[in-house]
């Protein structure tokens, strides 16, 4: 009762702004919480010790493959993503997309929480019910994306820190387990085809520039877009690889490679004095906060997706229902089949998402504000 309170009566409030700063940060959680989960990165193509490399190249790759949302964001910087396609493509055209996008937070919400239930279930609580597990995580995103995105930026504040902080530790507790001479020779199992599948494989992964095109209104400082996302972008991809060469160097490339959880199992290794032989506590501490930080934010921005592309003034009344859809899907998924071990098909299915939402609609809504505004200026010019 109290969260539906919480809904109504601030359902009018109006967003403040919110920190280059604290977006940098809200950015970083997002992306770096999928190489501290689980490890795609150590199994994307070249899937070897090389994979670093990959990582790395995937830096330009990102950037290139974002220029038509840059370019369009910077011009639109007053509108989000939804608003300004609609500009672009018309009321019709705009909604499908609208609604595209809507799906593709929504299904990306769902994916997080069914990792989450599943590495919760096959480590922390294998006796715990999913639904029970579900319902708390679901529960406490539910009532933090109903507080709003400066709610949400601000705790960026707090669990960016704190994880870094956690990763810097366990990295130095097991530097003696690391035995960097398993990275090497460098190149010599890899070809160039494999790193550059790689790297563009990483530059879909790490989706999260879709998640600034939804902040760009908000920002104290709209010219600084470019600097949020170049500087998100690289500080996640070095934190990423740190992980993932930590990974491989402690457990060898082949075990990180089919381990589900390569670095939660790094931090097993770890024994510190007669105190603590479990630090592995500290890695679901604050790779749960992480995971909170990452749902909550994902859920908000589904419900404003969802609202401005049906006209509604605020998105409070859908926070609940669209709660109440993840809910139920993510016990779905996680009782049908491992999500860390998806079928391909279902992984191929994602990556085309990912292509047509973040490459191939922004390059033809790029394309056609070109071209609207070469005939709109030699109509004028006549």
């Amino acid at each position: 009762m109290y969260l539906l309170k919480e809904l109504r009566g601030n359902s009018m409030e109006k967003i403040k702004k919110v920190s280059s700063y604290q977006i940098i940060l809200l950015i970083i959680i997002y992306r770096m919480i999928i190489a501290f989960t689980y490890g795609p990165a150590i199994n994307t193509p070249p899937g070897n010790q090389d994979v670093w490399i990959a990582l790395l190249l995937s830096i330009p790759y990102t950037i290139l493959i974002y220029l038509p949302i840059l370019f369009l964001s910077n011009k639109f910087n007053n509108l989000t993503i939804i608003e300004y396609m609609e500009k672009i493509f018309g009321k019709f055209i705009g909604k499908l997309v609208g609604f595209f996008y809507t799906v593709s937070f929504l299904t990306s919400c769902t994916i997080f929480v069914s990792t989450l239930l599943e590495m919760l279930g096959s480590t922390v609580f294998p006796e715990t019910p999913v639904w029970v597990t579900s319902l708390f995580m679901i529960t406490t995103c539910t009532y933090i994306a109903s507080k709003g995105l400066e709610s949400i930026a601000r705790g960026a504040e707090i669990i960016v820190p704190f994880i870094i902080g956690i990763i810097f530790l366990i990295l130095v507790l097991g530097y003696k387990n690391m035995d960097l001479t398993v990275l090497l020779p460098i190149l010599s199992d890899s070809t160039f085809k494999s790193i550059n599948i790689g790297a563009i494989d990483f530059a879909f992964k790490f989706s999260d520039v879709l998640i600034l095109a939804m902040i760009t209104p908000h920002l104290e400082k709209k010219e600084e877009f470019n600097k949020i996302f170049l500087k998100s972008l690289i500080y996640s991809i070095l934190i990423v690889t740190i992980v993932v060469i930590a990974s491989q160097a402690a457990l060898g490339v082949e075990q990180a490679k089919h381990d589900n959880f390569p670095s939660f199992t790094y931090t097993r290794l770890i024994n510190l004095l007669d105190f603590i032989q479990r630090i592995e506590s500290l890695y679901v501490v604050s790779w749960i906060a992480g995971n909170i930080g990452k749902i909550s934010g994902y859920l908000y921005f589904t419900t404003v997706a969802l609202s401005q592309t049906t006209k509604r003034k605020e998105n409070k009344s859908y926070i609940i229902p669209i709660g109440i859809i993840i809910f139920i899907s993510s016990i779905i998924i996680k009782d049908r089949h491992s999500i860390i071990g998806t079928p391909k098909s279902t992984e191929d299915i994602t990556l085309i998402m990912s292509i047509i939402s973040m490459l191939i609609i922004p390059l033809i809504a790029l394309i056609v504000y070109l071209l609207r505004s070469k005939i709109f200026k030699n109509v004028n010019s006549q």
